[in-house]
């Protein structure tokens, strides 16, 4: 990509972040297995975290004496390497980055994993070009989370199949965790079945829902809006949810498929 493009990119999300989930890495082609960090003479092997144009964190397998050990670089310059695998190459491209340490730490609840933050000094082209790439594609799946938000699709054999949906999701509150069946799902809300004995659901509670596709395995956060008991006992639900980048891809790629 020309240097002024990318220049553009980094304007543009200048204060952007992109959160490495599942979804960041198939969609940008990052390697998680191949970034490392090389501070002095120390090579670490770290997992990409957090990405913006400015600044990033990375994770790494650090004890809490190695963590104080590096803290003596801080400010210091370091390098990064990393992998990009692109769709139409046979083989990866490696990204070479000086960087500066910003910062070391623990990462909270989680012993034995530590939290570094670099400055790019400067961003790779290649890097703003993914970064920026990536973005554009959130910015594109945001408007058509609007665009689709009328259009619900009945979870039946034909239509699962279609979707690479697993049958298999999971509302998640309070600490317990209750297996539910869709039976219609959208960009902006979902409806299911609980069973008769899971607690009631009352509109305006909050609620994590994890869904399983083939494609991707994915959690939204969402909102109780109307529940019922049906005859049987079984509870009928419908919830809105908020914007899932996951999600909105696969309705994406199911209606652009039927159109």
């Amino acid at each position: 990509m020309p240097r002024q493009e990318t220049i553009n990119f980094e304007e543009q999300y200048k204060d952007a972040t992109v959160f490495f989930s599942s979804f960041a890495f198939s969609n940008t082609g990052l390697i998680k297995s191949q970034t490392t960090l090389k501070i002095d003479t120390y090579s670490l092997m770290t997992v990409p975290w957090q990405f913006g144009m400015r600044r990033s964190v990375l994770l790494g397998f650090l004890s809490a004496d190695e963590i104080g050990f590096f803290q003596r670089y801080k400010g210091g310059a370091a390098s990064l390497t990393l992998a990009i695998q692109k769709p139409d190459a046979r083989e990866p491209i490696k990204i070479f980055s000086r960087c500066q340490i910003a910062g070391l730490g623990q990462m909270k609840d989680r012993e034995g994993v530590g939290m570094i933050v670099i400055d790019w000094k400067p961003l790779p082209p290649d890097l703003a070009e993914m970064l920026g790439n990536y973005l554009s594609l959130l910015d594109r799946l945001k408007v058509e989370q609007g665009d689709f938000k009328e259009r619900m699709v009945q979870i039946g054999p034909e239509t699962a199949k279609k979707l690479g949906y697993n049958n298999y999701a999971v509302l998640s509150k309070g600490g317990e965790k209750h297996k539910i069946a869709l039976f219609s799902i959208g960009s902006t809300r979902l409806e299911f079945l609980m069973p008769a004995a899971a607690p009631d659901q009352k509109p305006g509670d909050k609620a994590a829902f994890e869904m399983y596709f083939l494609k991707y395995r994915f959690a939204v956060a969402g909102t109780i809006e109307a529940s019922g008991r049906l005859p049987t006992g079984v509870q009928r639900c419908k919830a809105s949810i908020e914007f899932s980048p996951e999600l909105v891809h696969i309705l994406e790629e199911y209606f652009y498929s039927r159109s």
